[in-house]
């Protein structure tokens, strides 16, 4: 809409796209809490505690770049590959969905109980590839502009970070308080 010059339209759906956006957030962290608590009542609640840092960074580093699009609505060339690096940034869980039913379809299937969440070292695979979104972004810039806009650089940054960092720190005290925080305020 707003690069076939209609921007008051491109305008007016983005405000149902904050909207949307402020919906996911509130859902997202109210699935983590309850996916908590689905574990503890399994007999799980360490391993559910450390997991739920995927969804709790996920949505939370979605929400910080979302914002920032917000903020840059007026720059365009920022807006939009803001809006790219977050709409990637939620797609890990999606992904690895993926990995689960291709490389794990059996032990899903069979599975009598509730299946113990995976080690969180399992969700940087799936997260890697749903960065190659990111990076098709940086390969347009550079055929197109001749560069890569700094904002894949440091957003795209930013989010292998986080990724990354998912691992050492799910399984801390730190996090773990901050979990049994998260579930305090839960229903």
């Amino acid at each position: 809409m707003a690069a076939k010059g209609n921007v008051r339209l491109h305008r007016e759906f983005g405000v149902l796209g904050v909207a949307l956006a402020t919906g996911m957030c509130f859902t997202g962290l109210g699935a983590a809490m309850n996916s908590i608590k689905f574990f503890d009542r399994a007999g799980l609640g360490h391993e559910g505690r450390a997991f739920s840092l995927l969804s709790v960074t996920s949505i939370g580093l979605f929400a910080v770049l979302f914002a920032i699009a917000i903020v840059k609505a007026k720059k365009p060339e920022v807006h939009k590959r803001l809006l790219l690096v977050a709409t990637a940034s939620l797609l890990q869980a999606a992904v690895g969905r993926w990995f689960m039913l291709l490389f794990a379809p059996v032990q899903a299937a069979a599975a009598s109980g509730p299946m113990p969440p995976p080690p969180m070292f399992v969700t940087v695979p799936p997260g890697l590839i749903a960065d190659l979104l990111i990076v098709a972004g940086m390969i347009y810039d550079r055929r197109s502009r001749g560069q890569v806009h700094p904002v894949y650089w440091i957003a795209g940054a930013s989010v292998l970070a986080v990724q990354l960092l998912r691992v050492p720190l799910s399984g801390t005290n730190t996090w773990m308080q901050i979990a049994n925080w998260f579930v305090m305020f839960s229903p």
